[in-house]
């Protein structure tokens, strides 16, 4: 949302705010005057490859920080846009950031996906396959890049970490929440400390049978977090959300997922359209209960196949 984030930056520059997106001001460096020396921030927001202008895309692909190319063909400008990847438009915003650099310390901040990082189940995915992935090797020559866009705080390199969110935006995330507080001295050495961010209700996922999970005791822990239930039992389960709620307040989601459910019998490969119309609905029964019909269930599934298909009934 570039068009939503960068409209009023100057705005936001007169109160120490620095806010980018997009291609406008590709690789800017803001210099800061500190006591003890002048600090380079250089702003790398998160550039979607195919809304890159041509005659940046039009750029070598191994070539150094410079100015565009637009040489007129339109061949080569297409075949530009056609291999633009994350990588590359992140590359030569990092070279042009680190060619305007002049102070003896610099400061990175990026949005990006860089390979070694830890996904969780909230983050948007910035490309199928892979292809949104950067190398951590682009943030080389600046003294620290503060990385954002994984929601799991973690370390790529020595100057290279995620801070993660404050907050939690999936069950996935049921780690602990922080923020780093960074140090650096004037000729660029940093030291890191992360803090501890308690806000916020965590979360917590539970499985097991219903009458497990309502067990007084059963998970102490999950009675003041927003709770995921898997719920494992075999046959029908009713009001499972309610009773739930009776032992643990904040649950917000229910899965009912079978013992077995998860466990396929490899066996020959039968089209569907070879099934009688009673195996299909047997095999279907087996997979969604995870057990397959008794003998009384038998008889129910073959009058009601029976039902459907003759529209007579017994």
């Amino acid at each position: 949302g570039a068009d939503r984030v960068a409209p009023y930056h100057d705005l936001l520059d007169l109160g120490g705010f620095y806010l980018r997106g997009g291609y406008t001001g590709l690789g800017e460096v803001i210099t800061h005057p500190f006591p003890d020396g002048p600090l380079d921030l250089a702003l790398i927001p998160y550039l979607d490859p195919q809304a890159g202008p041509d005659e940046l895309l039009a750029l070598e692909r191994d070539g150094e920080a410079g100015e565009p190319v637009d040489d007129g063909d339109l061949e080569h400008t297409l075949a530009a846009r056609r291999r633009a990847t994350h990588q590359s438009v992140l590359g030569i915003a990092a070279r042009r950031a680190r060619s305007r650099c002049r102070s003896p310390r610099s400061l990175a901040v990026a949005h990006a996906f860089v390979i070694g990082g830890s996904s969780s189940e909230s983050e948007r995915q910035l490309e199928v396959g892979g292809t949104g992935a950067v190398d951590a090797s682009l943030f080389e020559g600046f003294d620290y890049t503060a990385l954002g866009h994984l929601h799991r705080p973690q370390r790529i390199g020595d100057r290279l970490h995620y801070s993660g969110t404050p907050l939690a935006y999936s069950f996935s995330e049921d780690h602990d929440k922080s923020v780093i507080l960074l140090e650096m001295s004037p000729d660029g050495a940093t030291s890191l400390e992360r803090i501890p961010v308690p806000v916020g209700r965590r979360v917590t996922t539970i499985t097991g049978e219903l009458e497990t999970l309502l067990a007084p005791r059963s998970h102490p822990d999950a009675v003041d977090r927003f709770v995921r239930a898997i719920v494992t039992d075999r046959g029908t389960v009713l009001d499972a959300k309610a009773r739930l709620e009776a032992v643990y307040p904040w649950v917000v989601e229910v899965r009912l997922r079978p013992a077995s459910s998860d466990e396929i019998v490899q066996g020959p490969t039968v089209s569907s359209t070879e099934l009688s119309p009673l195996d299909a609905t047997v095999q279907f029964w087996s997979a969604v209960e995870g057990s397959e019909p008794d003998i009384a269930l038998t008889e129910i599934l073959t009058e009601a196949v029976e039902a459907a298909t003759t529209g007579v009934e017994r």
